[in-house]
């Protein structure tokens, strides 16, 4: 049965916007589609138009996403409406992988590509929701690469907040696609924004007085008066008393989350029988995703929500998050605390959303937050269908009142999608291997290289691109993975082993892991993963066999590290970080994941998606080609021991 709306105006109910009709008729057409529209403008029933077309037609689509939350939201909603027709693949989570429609995390996409052609050679579509996470800076290359390297027949549906260098994406993907890319635009939010600025101390300030206010905080600091902007609620206050909840806060500090919804336990924001419902929900989703509700924590978020209130960061326990998510999705959380996480593709819009501050920590400095950051979050605020205006607070201190900085974030021009091409060891082994030194000709592909001959008017080289490849082909003959275009045993393993794969290669090869018992090789491969928050505290696992495991693991990792060095390469591979391995190995030996606790300071939901990781990593090992089938063995028993209890994606993404 085909599907087909040319000509149509309504889908699924739904009266179609213009931006949405001239995209679904680009895909009916055949063409690849690329789609900017302000967050919450209805991007999402494209990409469902795509899913039902292709099920309709008997072709099979992929579905990625940046991050597995979302992911696995998308396979909640599609399977809810298309059964067993859909599956889903992310490392953590394998079900259903021979469905017509599989949600796929870009990673996995692209490791496809290079390492299991077969398994999409009938794939005809692929989404890509959030294409403007090309640009983030440690995972963008994924999604150039996925785009570059996918088979030339598959047609791409991508889909993004607003960016104004759209048509430039959509000409570079059209010169690496050789197809038509059809790029359709939308500005107008069917949800319009009013964005205010709330100056803590003083109150609102209208944005065209913001120099005379900046100015008047300055003469009262001068002065010696005090203006120091501690945040007493009394903006939140505000919001609640006119009814314009539920509120989205954001703030860009797990800790400063959890600490403002405790201190906003506000009285009357839920009804008795409101309070009465979600407690009793919360209650039956504790017992569904097998959370003790006995437990502290679960106890903490319990308090929270009796009162409507509740906190979401990527530190809290995932089958928390996933209550706190539920709850909101049913009305009966009004105030919800969460980081910049939370904005990117979840389908959870709200009534208004406030910021704690304009600017955020990066880890070294704090700076402004993006326009297009500023409007990702924003554009959580109005409910289609159910406000006619989306509120947004803006918050500063008065001793941080920066009058041009607001500017520039709030009303300054969106920040176009920069190139982040940047092949790892894994990439190049698979393209040297294949192409020899045409590899090097891969960088006149990349975007970055488009932009620049579109703003020059020529091809021009990229040498840093080339000094990149040819330090790490150094690198790779040095240590035995290459010899000439040949992979040798190293190398074949290397290339099937996306991400860690330099350090798991010479763990492996270097014998570290051969004689390593089941719960060793977990803390092993555990060190591979974890890095070190600032402020966390680790027990000592000081065994013998702990010593020579730090020992032997650190020189086989310093082997690339040196190799890395005298080739001037910066960004060495990561050494491996034993802070975890206390934690691990007690987890591994059966611990209940509460006591965890008392070996690390680390945060339950870093400590659940290091040991995930940990798990994809002995995957990768047991699939590895070279692997003695006693190593294989091993592997199988760590994972077992590893994937049980809250660490379990997949029974958790089971439960629904």
């Amino acid at each position: 049965m085909e599907l087909s709306l040319l000509g149509k105006t309504n889908y699924k109910g739904f009266d179609l916007d213009p931006f949405q009709a001239e995209a679904i008729e680009a895909i009916e057409n055949g063409s690849s589609v690329i789609v900017a529209a302000p967050t919450g403008s209805g991007k999402t029933l494209i990409a469902e138009y795509a899913v039902e077309k292709a099920l309709a037609s008997g072709t099979r689509l992929v579905y990625t996403a940046p991050i597995k939350a979302l992911s696995n939201q998308k396979y909640r909603d599609f399977r809810a409406q298309y059964g067993d027709r859909i599956g889903i693949v992310t490392g953590e989570v394998s079900i259903n992988p021979d469905a017509p429609v599989l949600i796929m995390t870009t990673e996995i996409f692209r490791n496809e590509i290079f390492d299991s052609p077969k398994r999409i050679a009938s794939v005809e579509w692929a989404v890509f929701d959030e294409i403007h996470y090309m640009d983030d800076d440690e995972r963008g290359t994924v999604w150039e690469e996925s785009i570059i390297f996918a088979p030339e027949r598959i047609r791409f549906v991508c889909l993004s907040a607003t960016i104004p260098n759209l048509s430039e994406l959509a000409a570079w993907m059209k010169t690496v696609r050789r197809g038509n890319i059809k790029a359709v635009s939308e500005d107008v939010r069917p949800v319009p924004l009013r964005h205010r600025l709330y100056v803590r101390s003083f109150g609102f300030v209208p944005f065209k007085k913001m120099d005379d206010a900046a100015g008047h905080c300055k003469r009262i600091r001068a002065k010696g008066g005090k203006s120091d902007g501690r945040n007493d609620g009394r903006l939140i206050g505000e919001v609640v008393a006119e009814g314009k909840i539920p509120i989205l806060y954001f703030a860009f500090q797990r800790k400063k989350a959890e600490d403002l919804a405790f201190d906003s336990r506000i009285s009357g924001l839920l009804s008795d029988g409101e309070r009465e419902e979600v407690l009793a929900l919360f209650d039956d989703l504790c017992v569904k995703y097998e959370v003790p509700a006995a437990g502290p924590l679960a106890q903490r978020v319990r308090r929270l929500v009796s009162y409507g209130v509740a906190y979401h960061h990527a530190g809290l326990l995932p089958t928390l998050k996933e209550i706190v998510e539920r709850l909101f999705q049913s009305g009966l959380i009004k105030l919800l605390f969460t980081t910049e996480t939370f904005a990117l593709g979840v389908n959870m819009p709200a009534a208004s959303v406030i910021f704690d501050t304009l600017d955020k920590f990066d880890g070294i400095r704090f700076s402004p937050l993006m326009t297009r950051e500023y409007y990702q979050m924003a554009g959580r605020a109005g409910r289609r269908g159910m406000d006619e205006i989306g509120y947004v607070y803006a918050q500063t201190e008065p001793r941080f009142f920066n009058a041009e900085q607001i500017r520039g974030v709030v009303f300054g021009s969106m920040e176009p999608v920069k190139s982040r091409f940047n092949p790892g060891y894994s990439t190049i082994l698979n393209l040297y291997s294949r192409i020899g030194d045409e590899i090097f000709a891969i960088a006149e592909k990349s975007f970055a290289a488009f932009q620049r001959k579109a703003k020059r008017g020529r091809a021009v080289r990229d040498d840093g691109f080339t000094k990149i490849i040819v330090s790490r082909l150094a690198v790779l003959g040095e240590l035995g993975y290459l010899d000439g275009t040949e992979l040798l045993p190293r190398g074949v393993f290397a290339a099937a082993a996306q991400g860690c794969e330099m350090q798991l290669t010479e763990l492996l090869f270097s014998g570290v892991l051969e004689d390593l018992d089941a719960d060793y090789l977990n803390v092993a491969l555990t060190a591979l993963i974890f890095e070190q928050r600032r402020d966390d505290d680790f027990g000592d696992l000081n065994t013998p066999e702990m010593r020579n495991l730090v020992r032997e693991a650190e020189a086989a990792v310093n082997r690339v590290r040196r190799a890395e060095k005298k080739q001037g390469i910066f960004n060495r591979v990561k050494p491996p970080d034993f802070g975890l391995s206390l934690a691990a190995f007690y987890w591994s030996r059966g611990a209940d994941f509460e006591d965890l606790t008392e070996v690390c300071s680390t945060d339950q939901g870093d400590l659940v998606r290091t040991f995930r990781m940990t798990i994809q990593l002995l995957r990768q090992l047991r699939e590895g080609r070279g692997v003695s089938p006693g190593l294989r063995s091993t592997v199988d028993e760590a994972v077992s021991r590893m994937n049980r209890g809250v660490v379990d994606a997949e029974r958790q993404l089971r439960r629904g």
